[in-house]
């Protein structure tokens, strides 16, 4: 009987990871914003050092001639009407997560400005609100 609920508990775990993805820089997705705090000053850290700490950026651009990199990570979980039968096959619900980090460096590849987004929304496809 305790095999059989673990069995279930087990499937259940499994079926609600499994609609789980993530995409962008996993480092920018493990990172909190007073762990970034501590790791960028600006004037003080290089490109080179920003790099070695969470690898290459996502995008690069410039910005009056100065260099900006992007760095973004989003991660999305199903909701629970998702998993609801009948209920999901009109209803689509999802929670996603997402970070991005835009660093610009002045002209000696130090960074000059960078600014960090943190945040959650809900989606939802088909019948609702």
């Amino acid at each position: 009987m305790d095999c059989a609920r673990h069995a279930v508990a087990g499937a259940v775990a499994i079926t609600l990871l499994a609609g789980c993805s993530a995409a962008g820089n996993e480092k920018l997705g493990a990172a909190t914003r007073q762990a970034l705090q501590q790791q960028l000053t600006q004037g003080v850290t290089t490109k080179a050092q920003l790099e070695a700490t969470l690898g290459p950026p996502n995008r690069v651009t410039f910005e009056r001639s100065r260099e900006q990199w992007t760095y973004e990570y989003s991660h999305s979980t199903p909701g629970l009407l998702t998993f609801v039968p009948v209920l999901n096959l009109f209803v689509r619900q999802s929670y996603v997560r997402r970070k991005q980090l835009v660093v610009l460096f002045d002209e000696q590849d130090v960074i000059d400005n960078y600014a960090y987004t943190d945040g959650t929304s809900t989606t939802q496809f088909g019948l609702g609100p």
